[in-house]
Formats: C-alpha cells, sequence, structure tokens
C-alpha cells in the first residue's frame, strides 16, 4: 500500500480540461511538475467502464513525481463528448487523434485493461508516434493458446454498482482486503466527479472487448509489428487474464520485458502503487536514456 497521507494527492485536484479533435471534446487531466513537462508524455489509457476519477491517486501521483502524465478519456466516456468506438483500431485512432490535438509528436503509453488492448493497436498503428509501452493487467488478442477469463467475471463486470468485494474480486487477489479499502478509500477522495459511463458506450466496449479476447480480430497476428519497447505488468491472481496470457503477449513481442506480482490480481498497480510506479518510472528511464544516445 501508498504510505502518501491521501491529502497530499495532487492528481485529486487536477482540473478536468478539453481539446476539441472535429466534433467530439476530449476530456483529460494533466500531473506532474513543471521540470517534468519537457519528459515523453505518458498517456493513460483506461480499463472497461474507467472514467479519469477511476485511476488509483496513489499510482498516478507516484509516477508524475518523475514523468509527465496525461489522463486521457476517449469519445463517450466520461465527459467526452462524441458517439462510442465500436472496436479497439477505432479507440487507437481516436487516442492518436488525442495526442496529435495536444501538441505531441512522441509519446509513452500506458493501457489497464481495455486500456491495454488499445494500447497494443495505437503501438502497431502508430509506430512513430509511440516511443514505448506499458501493458498492466491486460492481454494479447484471442488465440488458440489463451486461457479463458473466469465464469463469473464479466457477470460481475457488467454491475450497474460494485460492492467491496466485487471491487476486490475484479482488481484484487483473495485476502487482500486492506488494499482493497485503502484503494476504495483513495478513489472517494474526489469531490467534483465525472459522469458515469452511459449503458451505450458500455455495451460497444463490452462488443469490442468480447471481439477482442474471442480472436475476432487480427491484434494477435500482429504483435510481431510491434517493435516498441514494453514492458508487461501482471498479478497471479488474474481472473481476467490468466497468467499464461501474459507468456503468449511476453512471447510475440519483439523487446518486451515482464514481470508478474505474487498474490496480485487484475490491478497490481492499486494493490502495490509505488512499487509497480517505480518499476515503470525505470524503465520509462531506460527509454530517455536510450533516447538520448
Amino acid at each position: 500500500m501508498s504510505d502518501r497521507p491521501v491529502q497530499q494527492y495532487l492528481s485529486v485536484e487536477a482540473q478536468t480540461q478539453y481539446v476539441e479533435v472535429g466534433d467530439v471534446r476530449y476530456a483529460y487531466r494533466e500531473v506532474g511538475t513543471d521540470q517534468h513537462r519537457g519528459t515523453t508524455p505518458l498517456v493513460f489509457l483506461h480499463r472497461f467502464r474507467g472514467t479519469l476519477d477511476d485511476w488509483d491517486p496513489a499510482f498516478v501521483d507516484a509516477v508524475a513525481e518523475h514523468r509527465h502524465v496525461i489522463l486521457f478519456s476517449d469519445a463517450a466516456v466520461g465527459s467526452s463528448t462524441g458517439s462510442p468506438a465500436t472496436s479497439v483500431d477505432a479507440k487507437a485512432e481516436n487516442a492518436a487523434s488525442f495526442v496529435r490535438a495536444m501538441g505531441h509528436d512522441v509519446v509513452d503509453v500506458l493501457g489497464f485493461s481495455m486500456g491495454g488492448f488499445v494500447a497494443q493497436a495505437v503501438a502497431m498503428r502508430e509506430p512513430t508516434l509511440v516511443r514505448s509501452v506499458v501493458l498492466v493487467g491486460t492481454g494479447p488478442g484471442g488465440n488458440p493458446e489463451t486461457d479463458p477469463h473466469t465464469d463469473i467475471v464479466f457477470d460481475i463486470a457488467l454491475k450497474p454498482e460494485y460492492s467491496f468485494e466485487d471491487i476486490r474480486y475484479l482488481f484484487f487477489a483473495d485476502g487482500r482486503e486492506a488494499e482493497t479499502q485503502a484503494y476504495i478509500d483513495r478513489h472517494a477522495l474526489r469531490t467534483d466527479r465525472e459522469p458515469l459511463v452511459a449503458p451505450a458506450t458500455i455495451q460497444a466496449m463490452a462488443g469490442l472487448i468480447m471481439d477482442f479476447m474471442g480472436g475476432k480480430t487480427d491484434h494477435y497476428a500482429r504483435l510481431g509489428t510491434m517493435r516498441q519497447p514494453t514492458l508487461i505488468v501482471s498479478g497471479d491472481d488474474d481472473h481476467f487474464f490468466p497468467v499464461k496470457n501474459q507468456w503468449l503477449l511476453y512471447r510475440e513481442l519483439a523487446d518486451a520485458q515482464l514481470a508478474v506480482y505474487p498474490q496480485a490480481g487484475h490491478a497490481p498497480h492499486q494493490q502495490h502503487p509505488d512499487t509497480v510506479a517505480a518499476q515503470v518510472i525505470r524503465f520509462l528511464h531506460v527509454q530517455d536514456t536510450a533516447a538520448s544516445v
């Protein structure tokens, strides 16, 4: 768990801003001190039903102590306008358009769960725009070797509201009640909250997730074209993506590192925010060093 006093989370106070791309107004937040605005930005891509409020402030702040962090909401998510994307590639196109509208020529991307699908796709589609990739609690496109998710996890994920035990089951390992409550307490700190994801957007997200995980897209076959350095972060008790699937993702990528946290669930960055953040920062520092040579 994070030792940071809860009142000191800068990301809780970060203002929601907007940028126009065509007829879509994308919501985003920026976190990080001015001294890090010259670093390659790290764009966060979110999970199923995740809004800007659902990023763990402990993790975001720990990363933002060393990086320029941009939290991004896709079209029709939270206070972003527009129509919901119906495919992973459409979400990747939206993310790339947002990045360019922000005036950035090169970024790093961090994708959590569904956001990891998008991070893979945007890296494949935009090899000069994306420098490096961090994949957290996610997996490759479905293929004959992938292990399935648990029988009940998507039924829980689709509930209108999550109980304590739902959050524990979805994101944390069995027995991690203290870490679950700590995350819930951090999540509750923000008072000016984004709108919840609308049912039509949830339906579109569910459809594109099933297509990706069900092997109905070609993303797994395209992994070999993804040349960017990639850090894969997983828990060994992930009910969405069994750990075998992380090995398949690692195997297919040209330049990857894999970190599996023991007794951790779908969201290792929420169970161990400072530890995972430190690993992400070290990984990105290596990319900074390589770029300066």
